[in-house]
C-alpha cells in the first residue's frame, strides 16, 4: 500500500472514531447528568424530601431543572433549606383520656342515736353541745395536720380503765349490743383500740402521776417523758378517754391542776380529750368529778358523765371495795343483768360518747 493509501485509511478511522464518540455523548448525556445529580444530593430520596414544590419543577423543567432534551452536564442545584415544620397536635380519642380520680368522701353519718339508759337521757350521759362539737372538729383538724390516726383512741386512767374490763372485749369478743347495735360501727371503725394496753393505765394511777416520768415505761418511753406524752407518741390516737380520780382523795387542788395539764398535753398534740367522771365516792365527796366536770366546761371538751349512770346501779354498780365495778364478762346487753353492773354500763357508755365524738367531730 502507497503512503497516500495509508494516510487516507488513518483519516477515515480517525473520522470513524469522531463519529462514535459524538454518538456516544449523545446517547449518554442525561444519564450523566443524572449521576452527577444523584452524587449532589439530588437524587431520588433528596427530591423526594424537598416537597411538592421540587417535584412540581422537575415536572415542568425536565430533569435537574435544565430545558427538556438539552446536552451537557445539568448545573448543580440550589440546596433548598428544610422546610419549616408546622406541628397540628392531633386530638387523643375521648377514649383514650384517663379519667380524673376524684377521691370519694365519705358521706356525713347520720347524728348518734339518742338512746336514754337506765333512765338517763342521752344528752346527760354523753355532752357534747355545739360549741364542744365545734371545739373538738379544731382540735381534730389540728391533730390530722400533725398526722394522728383517726382510727385510734387511747386511754387514761387507774384499775378501773386496765384489761380486759375496759372495752377491750370489743376488739376479742364475743359480745351482744341487743339493744344497742348501731355502735357496732364505731367500734369497727377503732378496731384495735379497744383491747390494747394504754402506756397511761396503771393500777393506782394518780392525776400527777400520769404526769410524772418516772411512772413511763422504761424501755418504750423516751427520758423526761411522761406515761400521757409517750402513749400520744406511741400509739398516735386522735382522741384519748380520761378516767381518773379514784386515786386522788383529799388533793383537789392538785387533782384539778394535774387533770388540766394532761389535757393541755392532748390538745397541744392534736387529740381530742373526752372526760369521763368515776361512779365511787372514794374521795369522801363528789368532789373530783365536780372538777372533771367544770375542766370540760372550760376547756370545751366532750363530758362522759358515768357518774349519772351510777347513780341508777345497785351500790353504783362497786363490788365490796365500794372503788372497783362490778364485771359483766358475757357483755350481752339482751340480758337485763347487764344493766345493773357497773363495768357494763361503763363499756356501753363509754362507747356512746365514743360514737358521738366520731359521728359528730371526726366524720364531719
Amino acid at each position: 500500500m502507497t503512503h497516500r493509501a495509508l494516510t487516507v485509511a488513518l483519516y477515515m478511522i480517525i473520522s470513524l472514531i469522531a463519529v462514535v464518540i459524538a454518538a456516544l455523548l449523545w446517547f449518554y448525556g442525561p444519564i450523566a447528568g443524572g449521576l452527577l445529580r444523584a452524587s449532589d444530593g439530588e437524587g431520588p430520596t433528596a427530591a423526594a424530601t424537598n416537597g411538592a414544590t421540587t417535584l412540581a419543577q422537575s415536572a415542568s423543567t425536565g430533569t435537574g431543572g435544565r430545558p427538556a432534551g438539552s446536552l451537557g452536564p445539568a448545573p448543580l442545584p440550589t440546596i433548598r433549606p428544610w422546610p419549616t415544620m408546622q406541628h397540628t397536635p392531633t386530638a387523643i380519642p375521648a377514649t383514650a383520656i384517663p379519667p380524673t380520680v376524684v377521691p370519694t368522701i365519705a358521706p356525713a353519718l347520720d347524728p348518734p342515736q339518742q338512746v336514754p339508759v337506765n333512765g338517763i337521757p342521752w344528752e346527760s350521759i354523753v355532752v357534747m353541745p355545739p360549741d364542744v362539737a365545734t371545739h373538738a372538729r379544731e382540735i381534730f383538724a389540728a391533730g390530722q395536720a400533725l398526722g394522728r390516726n383517726p382510727h385510734a383512741y387511747s386511754k387514761v386512767g387507774d384499775s378501773t380503765t386496765e384489761n380486759p374490763h375496759f372495752l377491750a372485749r370489743y376488739d376479742e369478743g364475743p359480745y351482744n349490743l341487743g339493744p344497742f347495735a348501731h355502735l357496732q360501727a364505731v367500734i369497727d371503725h377503732f378496731h384495735g383500740s379497744h383491747g390494747r394496753d394504754s402506756i397511761a393505765v396503771r393500777i393506782g394511777l394518780h392525776a400527777w402521776t400520769a404526769n410524772d416520768p418516772t411512772w413511763a415505761e422504761a424501755g418504750i418511753c423516751l427520758p423526761n417523758e411522761t406515761p400521757v406524752q409517750c402513749e400520744i407518741r406511741v400509739h398516735n390516737p386522735a382522741v384519748v378517754f380520761i378516767r381518773l380520780g379514784t386515786n386522788d382523795v383529799g388533793v383537789g387542788g392538785m387533782f384539778d391542776a394535774n387533770i388540766r395539764q394532761i389535757v393541755e398535753t392532748a390538745i397541744a398534740a392534736g387529740v381530742i380529750p373526752i372526760i369521763g367522771t368515776k361512779g365511787d365516792r372514794h374521795e369522801g365527796s363528789n368532789e373530783n368529778n365536780d372538777i372533771l366536770r367544770r375542766i370540760a366546761a372550760d376547756y370545751r371538751l366532750p363530758l362522759w358523765d358515768f357518774d349519772l349512770v351510777a347513780n341508777t346501779l345497785p351500790g353504783r354498780g362497786l363490788d365490796v371495795d365500794a372503788a372497783h365495778m362490778l364485771t359483766f364478762y358475757a357483755h350481752d346487753y339482751n340480758d337485763p343483768t347487764a344493766f345493773t353492773r357497773g363495768h357494763a354500763m361503763h363499756n356501753l357508755t363509754a362507747l356512746m360518747v365514743l360514737d358521738a365524738v366520731w359521728r359528730e367531730v371526726i366524720q364531719q
